[in-house]
């Protein structure tokens, strides 16, 4: 099974300069959110909130309990695993696996050839490490399925699972494709609010609920 945040980095990257198109801050808390659902996809955390209010402040400090800390065969996963001791607040715990994921994560696509590494030197000293894509065709299926779900064509529940997801984080760091358009913003705004309901989104991702609050933080 793919994982989200491999599909979160490639839309972060520019095709062209492999660079990320969102700040660094921007950057850690969406993929490592995309890394805490993948992690509660498959049942390896809950996560537990500490208040009955439903803030999005009250929902950041909500408590990742690790329910099997065992290997998951998945190198990404393991080591968002092994930084998540001590039931760590959500908020801390999607910016830790964010920075720890964001270089594996672009290994992984450059193995399977969807982006290529380049170095280069600034000033003979400096490294420059970029990404630009090799093969677009998995970003580019996946920003299909995510202009279908912002067109009205995915049901309200949201058939594309992932999509939709991918649009609530997209949505909380201000970066949907199209959100200059106020009628996609909109319909974005709607996915994003459908997955914090229960339904087939929040079913596939336990603790859904709780993790994009967070996310939203990152552009409050």
């Amino acid at each position: 099974m793919p994982l989200l945040a491999e599909s979160l980095a490639l839309l972060l990257l520019d095709d062209e300069s492999g660079r990320s198109t969102v700040s660094l801050g921007h950057r850690h808390r969406a993929v490592g959110s995309a890394v805490l659902l993948d992690l509660a996809r498959t049942g390896r955390i809950t996560v537990t909130p500490t208040s009955a209010t439903s803030s999005s402040a009250s929902a950041r400090q909500a408590r990742v309990d690790v329910v099997d800390g065992g290997p998951t065969g998945d190198a990404v996963l393991d080591a968002a695993l092994s930084g998540l001791s001590g039931r760590p607040t959500v908020g801390w715990a999607a910016e830790n696996a964010g920075h720890r994921a964001w270089r594996p994560l672009l290994e992984r696509l450059a193995a399977d050839g969807a982006v290529r590494f380049e170095e280069q030197r600034v000033l003979g000293v400096l490294k420059i490490r970029t990404w630009p894509a090799a093969d677009p065709s998995r970003e580019q299926a996946i920003r299909a399925a995510i202009t279908a779900a912002l067109r009205g064509d995915l049901p309200a529940a949201g058939s594309d699972v992932e999509a939709a997801v991918l649009i609530a984080i997209l949505y909380g760091i201000d970066h949907v494709p199209g959100g200059d358009d106020p009628a996609v913003r909109a319909r974005a705004a709607e996915i994003a609010r459908s997955a914090l309901v229960p339904g087939p989104t929040a079913d596939a991702f336990p603790g859904l609920d709780l993790l994009p609050a967070t996310i939203l933080l990152a552009v409050s």
